[in-house]
């Protein structure tokens, strides 16, 4: 395996001592295992073994994912796969939690940012209501006033479960996002941004390389994972303003942000939810501003096969809305939002090519409000 760049240190992150990151390399190892020589197999198990059976059974080889699924659920090797993928996922937090329990973090200096926290608020259902990623507790656990546990846990566990491959910073989609927007709308200059679902930060703080002056700010629903970024994000000197909220009804005022934006989020929302955020994205952008969301590409059943291995993440990965979202006509969704369809075509060509030229990224719909 090639050697990749460890995760880049920080006064926030905790990677436990010795024994704990001996068991984190190795559910990283196993991980990349799994990914990387069983889950290829599979193929090779459909091709000659599952799909000539279910041929001969048949009287045609499976035409659809669902047909996949049925006589792929039978077979050893899948079987093995699946055990050891899931196992794999397991890991992967198991490994993290001992140092996260044990450890402290250091003190940081102030860097502008803030940090503001709801009362009584209540998750939605579609984000507390499981586990997603298996992480355990999930993205809103909470253990009271000062608790920044579920961050630190997902912060170094999301470094294990990408394999690296986000950076060394977990910052690869952020990086993408603004790279591209600022290479596309090369005279677009945001002064205030807003990162849904932004989690402990990751990509919000890649705006700030690129766009240095802009007031960044991020919304989430968990406190734990909020406390934790903002910890962070100190600690790395860039200032930003998190606040505990929904998505969907935002503390902020309408016509607030240049940009609005949300990375790898879409997809574990819901199909009541997600045409809500794109009418909040409308109610918040100023005239000229922009609504930019990186997720994964809408399903191609051109190969029943390959759609069947994506929507494992649905099955065996506590990813309940991934199988319909990846089939949600996302510039339909974004018009009936409010986003005029001429303005809906003047990003979203740019973005499908480049999603087609290299199939690593992630696919990204990017819609503006009266930019000529």
């Amino acid at each position: 395996m090639k050697n990749i760049v460890d995760q880049a240190p920080h006064a926030a992150l905790l990677k436990g001592n010795h024994d704990d990151r001996a068991a984190q390399d190795f559910a990283f190892t196993l991980r990349n295992l799994v990914t990387s020589e069983l889950m290829p197999a599979n193929r090779t198990v459909f091709d000659r073994r599952v799909a000539p059976a279910y041929a001969r059974a048949n009287g045609k080889p499976p035409e659809t994912p669902a047909q996949v699924r049925t006589a792929m659920a039978a077979d050893s090797w899948y079987k093995f796969y699946i055990s050891a993928r899931r196992t794999s996922q397991e890991l992967i937090w198991s490994s993290v939690i001992p140092a996260v329990e044990q450890g402290e973090p250091a003190p940081v200096a102030p860097a502008g940012g803030t940090l503001t926290l709801a009362e009584n608020f209540t998750p939605p259902r579609y984000i507390s209501a499981i586990d997603i990623h298996c992480m355990p507790g999930g993205y809103c656990a909470d253990r009271g006033p000062g608790d920044e546990a579920a961050g630190a846990v997902y912060d170094r566990g999301v470094y294990l479960y990408m394999s690296g491959l986000m950076g060394p910073m977990n910052d690869g989609v952020g990086q993408l996002a603004a790279r591209w927007l600022h290479a596309r709308l090369p005279d677009f200059a945001p002064a205030n941004i807003l990162d849904l679902g932004c989690g402990v930060g990751h990509s919000t703080l890649a705006y700030a390389g690129v766009w240095p002056d802009a007031q960044l700010h991020g919304l989430d629903c968990g406190a734990a994972l909020l406390r934790y970024g903002h910890r962070r994000a100190e600690s790395l000197g860039v200032p930003v303003y998190f606040h505990q909220g929904d998505a969907e009804h935002t503390p902020f005022p309408d016509a607030s942000f240049d940009l609005v934006t949300s990375h790898i989020v879409l997809h574990e929302t819901s199909t009541r939810a997600l045409p809500a955020i794109f009418a909040e994205c409308h109610r918040l952008l100023k005239p000229g501003g922009v609504m930019l969301h990186i997720d994964q590409p809408r399903f191609d059943d051109s190969d029943p096969y390959a759609t069947f291995l994506q929507e494992n993440e649905t099955f065996y990965n506590n990813e309940p809305f991934w199988r319909q979202y990846r089939r949600i006509d996302l510039e339909a969704a974004a018009a009936k939002a409010g986003f005029a369809t001429p303005e809906l075509d003047v990003l979203s060509a740019a973005v499908v090519q480049q999603s087609q030229n290299n199939q690593k990224l992630p696919d990204a719909i990017a819609k503006k409000r009266g930019f000529s």
